[in-house]
């Protein structure tokens, strides 16, 4: 009878270990863009940083960022070896922007997440102002917890590219 409770805890411990929240290190990312697009009292937290590329996503996308990072999209200053090597927010896919509004995110199963969010409201009152941005992430479990391993924007539907496959990109060159 005791190794039958045993077998039981043992069991039902290993199933609540893989049923993990795969949506949080999306929200957390989704948070830290958010805060940084704020109108009212904006954060200045690095999406990128050495912190968030530790905790929030896999060892391959962080190998990724960081050789990207060697070939910086703006001047760096003096001393500096690394920098941000995209030209745009890839999370607001833009430049420019607008606080992010009405956030959603889902978890599609197989490891796809998906966030939606407005982040062109302020623009005006067209169907384009208030289309969704659409970031499907690919989450999957590295030591013992979900992290990030790419992810791609949508529009119209249609997969954009790979955001990994972009670092990849800017690092060969």
């Amino acid at each position: 009878m005791k190794s039958l409770v045993v077998s039981m805890v043992l069991a039902l411990a290993g199933g609540s270990a893989c049923a993990q929240d795969m949506t949080a290190p999306v929200r957390q990312l989704i948070e830290i863009a958010a805060g940084n697009w704020a109108v009212t009292d904006p954060t200045e937290d690095e999406v990128f940083g050495e912190e968030q590329l530790a905790r929030l996503f896999s060892t391959g996308f962080a190998a990724d960022y960081r050789a990207a990072a060697l070939h910086p999209a703006y001047d760096l200053p003096e001393g500096e070896t690394s920098g941000y090597p995209f030209d745009y927010d890839p999370i607001a896919q833009g430049q420019d922007g607008c606080a992010f509004e009405n956030i959603r995110i889902v978890d599609e199963g197989d490891g796809a997440v998906t966030a939606r969010f407005q982040n062109h409201l302020c623009f005006g009152d067209t169907a384009d102002d208030k289309a969704d941005t659409v970031l499907v992430f690919s989450v999957t479990e590295e030591g013992g917890h979900p992290v990030i391993d790419d992810f791609r924007p949508e529009r119209d539907g249609e997969n954009g590219g790979s955001i990994r496959q972009e670092l990849r990109e800017i690092a060969a060159q």
